[in-house]
Formats: structure tokens, sequence, C-alpha cells
């Protein structure tokens, strides 16, 4: 009989094939590099909690035909543990939309026992379903921050991203040297607010011992901490620096003239393109001088510009250092039946980055290799 079931290791290669399918237009069989990233992903991390399963739906014939990925993680809240379920890799087969099997397992997450669900990864047309069964919208964790750092090529990047017709391919082409040399020019000018010059501090690679330090002693005035321990930490940072989804990954903590820790970034750099930030995370007086080495890091290797998502705390120093906001992308949203938790997170009032949801967790380019080619 058709209906819900939790996802089990039997299904990985089911629920791998109908991504593959439909989230990424192929045909075909799904490459064995994802589905071991489900199998990693869904059934063997760190939080693996009985009561938040990933769940499929199977038809009257016994096939799977949607999947509901679920993430456990844990926060505290003035030392006192909650449990999130992020939702992930939401998909139906096409010709099972119609039906309720989207609402019927998006409902059973929802009815799990963690205290709050949430996604940080919808896209549009999830963002409609989820508002309609009782989600929330985050705002502030659905908007992003941008950061040119090579400003003729980030706007032609722009440009060619906006509209993939034929023409814009070819004036991308005409005008690279150009941007190139603009670039070239406008580093030379101080007075330039998109300057980045060499801050005062060094930095160097960030071990996930030193980030757990950190992680308990500098965010102390957000109400709502991710919760980490040796294990897990080593899990998450192996996790995507396997996948890269955007790139490698550079881990940096910076450190005073003293040699004091002041903070730490994690982002994915890919030489010409534009870094995703993973995490930033500073002492409240030092903010900009831990952005300052972000934008010096990021632009010694290579890279044209940054974006991150908004994180409340960073606002002002984003603000000051000529950072630009958007609204483009993934939706945050929420749901809990503890109005005092969603309320905190609504507020902004978390320390919740990309790193600590599910945003960074999705395959990279080497999973999903292939050798058949996309389907129109």
């Amino acid at each position: 009989m058709a209906g819900v079931r939790p996802f089990v290791e039997g299904d990985v290669v089911a629920v791998a094939d109908l991504v593959w399918k439909v989230l990424h237009g192929r045909v075909g069989h799904s490459p064995p590099s994802l589905k071991v990233y489900f199998s990693e992903l869904f059934l063997h991390n760190p939080w693996r909690d009985d009561g938040i399963v990933s769940n499929v739906y199977e038809d009257n014939e016994g096939r799977i035909v949607g999947f509901f990925g679920a993430v456990p993680r844990r926060m505290t809240i003035q030392g006192k543990r909650i449990r999130l379920a992020f939702g992930s890799n939401f998909v139906m087969d096409p010709a099972s939309r119609a039906t309720m099997a989207a609402i019927q397992l998006v409902r059973t997450f929802m009815k799990g026992p963690q205290d709050v669900s949430i996604t940080d990864s919808a896209n549009e047309n999830s963002r409609q379903l989820l508002r309609s069964l009782g989600f929330n919208i985050v705002p502030i964790y659905s908007l992003l921050w941008a950061r040119p750092l090579k400003p003729f090529r980030y706007g032609l990047e722009g440009l060619t991203r906006l509209k993939k017709t034929g023409l814009v391919r070819v004036l991308g082409t005409v005008l690279t040297p150009v941007c190139y040399l603009a670039d070239a020019i406008a580093a030379r000018i101080p007075l330039n607010p998109l300057h980045v010059s060499r801050p005062q501090g060094v930095t160097e690679d960030l071990s996930s011992e030193v980030l757990l330090e950190l992680l308990a002693r500098i965010p102390a005035t957000n109400l709502l901490l991710p919760e980490y321990d040796k294990g897990s930490i080593d899990w998450v940072l192996n996790f995507i620096g396997k996948e890269k989804a955007f790139g490698e990954v550079r881990k940096r903590v910076v450190r005073n003239d003293e040699h004091k820790p002041i903070g730490w970034f994690l982002y994915y750099a890919s030489p010409g393109a534009i870094g995703e930030v993973l995490q930033i995370g500073a002492e409240s007086a030092s903010v900009g001088r831990v952005l300052d080495h972000l934008f010096y890091d990021a632009l010694h290797c290579g890279l044209i510009g940054l974006h991150g998502r908004l994180e409340p705390q960073l606002m002002q120093e984003l603000t000051l250092k000529s950072c630009f906001f958007l609204r483009n992308g993934s939706w945050t949203l929420a749901h809990s039946s503890k109005l005092d938790l969603l309320n905190l997170i609504q507020s902004g009032a978390a320390f919740f980055s990309r790193l600590d949801g599910e945003w960074a967790l999705r395959p990279g380019p080497d999973g999903l290799m292939g050798a058949d080619p996309p389907t129109n």
C-alpha cells in the first residue's frame, strides 16, 4: 500500500537515482559517489537520532517516488540543549506531484520529536509548499551579503549570470581583458572604496580543536548557539572538504599582534569565481579586522568576490566594508510549536551560519559526475 516510511540503507540506490533524474536533470543511473553521499549524510551523520529520520514515499507498486531528507542538529539556549531537524533534498517524481505524497512527506517530518523544523536551502517551489503547511520564512537568514573584490570582473560575472543569451556570452568574452585591466588599475587606487590592503595581524590554518575553542568562547552574546564536539566538527569539516561544493574549503584563524586569536572564517575558494562564505566568527571589537583578513585572503586566492548569508551580528561592519545585500538563492524557513524558540530564530538571535545548517552539506561537482548529459 502506498505511503510514507523511514529511509533505510536499501533505499539509497533508488533515492539517488530519483534525485539524479529530478533535481539534476540527468538520465540513467546516478554515479556511485552520489549513492555514497546519501548514505553518509542521512544514515551515518554524527547527530543520528532514532526519532528524527529521513523518509521515502512508496507508490502502490512499491516504487520510491518521493524523498524528504532530515539531518538532525543540536543547539543550546543558555546551556539547555534543543534539537533541530533540517529538511534536505526534498524531491518528488514528476508523475506523482499531483498526489498528496509531497504533503504527507512534509507533515511526517514536522511531526518528529525535534524542537524546531527548519530548512536553509528551500527553492521557490519548496518555499510555497512549506508555507502552506505552517512554516514561516526567516527573513534575516534568507538574505545574502556580497562584496566585490575585483569589481569589473564581478560586474561582468553578474551580467552573464543574469542573461544567458549568446550575445551576452560573446560580450563577456570581448570584455574580459578590459575588465582585467580595469581591475588592475582600480586595485592601485587607495581611495577606491573596494580597495583591499594587508591588515594587521596574521592568519593561520584553522584546526578543528581551535575552532571548537573559539565557538565556545567568542559568540557568547548570542542566545542560540550551535553545539559541536570533536567528532561532529571533524565530520562536518571532512564532509565539506571532500565534497568541494563550490571549490576548496579555506579555514583560517585570525590572530592579533600578540598572537591571540580574535576570530576565524571558512569559505569556498575557486580562483576566478565568487567565493561562498560558510562561517565568520569574531569578538565584537574585532569583526572589522576579521573581515579585512577574509577579503585579503580571498583576493590573494584569486577570487573576484564573496557572497555569504547575512548574520545580524555582522551587518554593521559588513555595511562599513562596502558590502551590499540582496535576496537571491535559497530560502530559510522554520516551524515550531514553541513560539519562544521560533521568535528567537526569527529575530536573528542565533549564531547560525551556513556551516551549522544543511546548506553546506550539498554534493560537490565531483560527486555529480556522470556519463549521461542533462535532459532538456
